[in-house]
Formats: C-alpha cells, structure tokens, sequence
C-alpha cells in the first residue's frame, strides 16, 4: 500500500513537474525567440529520462518507466519547440546529434555487451545516479552568485520548493522499494533544495524602488 501511494504521489509531482517547460514554451511562442532560454536543460533532461526509463524497463520498475517516458516525450516537444524559434539551428542541431551519438553508444554497449542482466541493471543503475547527480549540481554556481550579491534575484522560490517535495518523495520511494541508486540522487537534490530556499530566508528579494524626483 506504501509502495502504491509512494509510486502514485511520486508519478503525479514529478510530471507536473516536466509540465512546467510548458511556460517556457508559451514564451518562446509569445516572443518569437529564444532569447535568455537555455537549450541545455532541456536536452539534459532528455538525456536522464531515457536512462531512467531503461533503467525502469530493466528493473520492472513501472513508476521510473511511467514518469520517465512522460518526461522524454514532453522534453522533446519543448526541444522541438526551441529549435523552431531557434536562430543558431545549427549549433543546436549539432549538439544534439553528439549527445544523441553518445545516447547509442551507451544503449548499445549496455544492451549487446553486457550480456548478464543482473549486472546491465546494476550499470544503468549507477550510471543514472551518477547522471542525475551531476545535473543536480547545477544550481550550485546559481548559489555562489548568490552568496556573492546576497540578492535571490537570479533563483525562483517555486522551483527550488517543487524540486525540495519532488526529490523528498523519490527519496522515500528509493526506501519503500529499496534502491540505492534512486534514493542517493535524491537525498542530494533534498539537501540542494533546501540549501536554496535557506538562501531565500536568508537573501529575501525585494526588487528595488525607483525613486520620483520632482
């Protein structure tokens, strides 16, 4: 019954999670641009869905399988996105196709080399968390900023919560099915996120008032 709730609560937050690079997406439209938009997270995010997903498939787990093949489909609507509205299409372009290179490179050799199974799942287990991990990693030039101006301006106070409860409850998913590789990432992205909104308490934003003179 745990398990259950764990697997249901875990699959609905972190696909309204993926969701919001919908908002993203309304803003390219609405600018006609890129523009101060990053294509990398976009195309991280990809690249640690399809690990996690075939992880999924080889462990029978069908919440990583689940979340992840939503979070692949919905990162590759907002790739297309963004290389429609794009004005460096090539450079983009060729980006892609070395990290798409590198993706078969490693399906095939965890797929056609690793023959056991026990030992494929043990691989694609510690290769996502190293992945997942040094996505996490991220925000943590976002927060040397902030220490340095001692402003949150450059943060965004509903991402660094959802990330906090999203990685929280994997976290307690990684312990109900016993998984070390889904609950070391995670532990790491609770103590980021938490880390990040000390940083709010701390540094709260107030945007400066332009003053009148008359």
């Amino acid at each position: 019954m745990l398990v259950w709730f764990l697997s249901w609560l875990a699959t609905v937050l972190t696909i309204g999670f993926f969701l919001s690079g919908f908002i993203t997406c309304r803003s390219m439209v609405e600018k006609r641009s890129t523009e101060n938009i990053q294509f990398l997270p976009f195309v991280t995010t990809l690249a640690n869905c399809f690990l996690w997903a075939t992880y999924g498939v080889l462990k029978s787990d069908s919440t990583l399988m689940v979340v992840n093949s939503v979070g692949a489909s919905l990162q590759i609507i907002y790739i297309l996105c963004f290389l429609y509205f794009t004005s460096h299409k090539t450079t983009q372009m060729k980006f892609l196709g070395f990290l798409s290179l590198a993706g078969l490179i490693v399906y095939l050799y965890m797929m056609h080399f690793i023959t056991e199974n026990k030992s494929r799942t043990y691989q694609m287990g510690k290769l996502c968390t190293v992945v997942t991990i040094t996505m996490m990693a991220s925000p943590l030039a976002t927060m040397a900023k902030v220490f340095r101006t001692k402003s949150t301006e450059s943060m965004q106070f509903p991402f660094s919560l959802m990330i906090t409860i999203v990685s929280f409850i994997w976290v307690c998913y990684g312990f109900a099915v016993d998984d070390s590789n889904i609950q070391l990432p995670n532990a790491i992205g609770v103590i980021l996120g938490l880390l990040q909104l000390l940083l709010f308490y701390l540094y709260p934003f107030k945007p400066s008032k332009m003053g009148v003179i008359l």
